[in-house]
C-alpha cells in the first residue's frame, strides 16, 4: 500500500553555484546601499541603519554630517564616495556566507532550472 505523507510535492533544492552566491552577495549589497535595507520594499530582513549604529563609531555619522553642512561640495562628493566604498567592504565581509544572501543565491539557482 502507498501511503500518503504529504511529500508528494516535494522538490529537491537546487544547490546554488559560487556564481549565483557572488550574485546575490553584489545585488543584496546594492540593494542596501541604494535604499537602506533589504529587501527595498516590505519588511526588512537588514537594516542599515541599525547594522551602522551597532558596528561603526558614532562619530563618522556627525562627520558627514559635518561636511554636508559644508560648502566645498567636491570635498563632501569624496568623503562620500570614500565612506560608500568602506561600508561596502564591511557589507561584503558581514553577508558573505549569511542566510540572506544563501537564500537568494538559492532563489537565482532555481529560476536557472
Amino acid at each position: 500500500m502507498n501511503e500518503a505523507h504529504g511529500d508528494e510535492d516535494w522538490v529537491d533544492a537546487v544547490e546554488p553555484t559560487a556564481r549565483h552566491l557572488e550574485l546575490a552577495l553584489e545585488d543584496v549589497v546594492e540593494c542596501i546601499m541604494d535604499h537602506g535595507g533589504y529587501p527595498a520594499q516590505g519588511r526588512r530582513q537588514f537594516d542599515l541603519y541599525d547594522f551602522l549604529f551597532e558596528n561603526r563609531d558614532p562619530s563618522y555619522a556627525m562627520e558627514m554630517y559635518v561636511a554636508s553642512m559644508s560648502s566645498n561640495t567636491r570635498a563632501s562628493a569624496t568623503r562620500i564616495e570614500r565612506e560608500r566604498k568602506l561600508v561596502e567592504g564591511v557589507l561584503i565581509k558581514h553577508l558573505t556566507g549569511s542566510d540572506l544572501v544563501k537564500d537568494l543565491a538559492a532563489e537565482y539557482a532555481a529560476e536557472d532550472e
